[in-house]
């Protein structure tokens, strides 16, 4: 999988737990309130299920959900 395609990925997930909202690469979305804890919750269950990884309790911190991009750079972490 491509980064590209990790991105379209996650912007597709972000947009199936907050239906509306407008994302796109660089949304802040903690900052907009895009995501709330509960959406949270959500989007790293779809994840997990999109990729190949797990993701801890301990990662799910702010600044690894700040944003798509955010996002795939802590996929990527992750080998994806």
């Amino acid at each position: 999988m491509t980064q590209d395609t990790v991105l379209e990925s996650v912007v597709a997930a972000v947009r199936e737990v907050a239906p509306g909202a407008q994302v796109s690469e660089d949304t802040r979305l903690i900052a907009e309130r895009i995501i709330d804890s509960l959406s949270l919750l959500s989007l790293v269950a779809l994840l997990e299920k999109e990729f190949p990884v797990t993701i801890r309790d301990a990662e799910v911190l702010p600044a690894n959900f700040e944003s798509p991009t955010a996002i795939r750079a802590f996929l990527k972490t992750k080998g994806c």
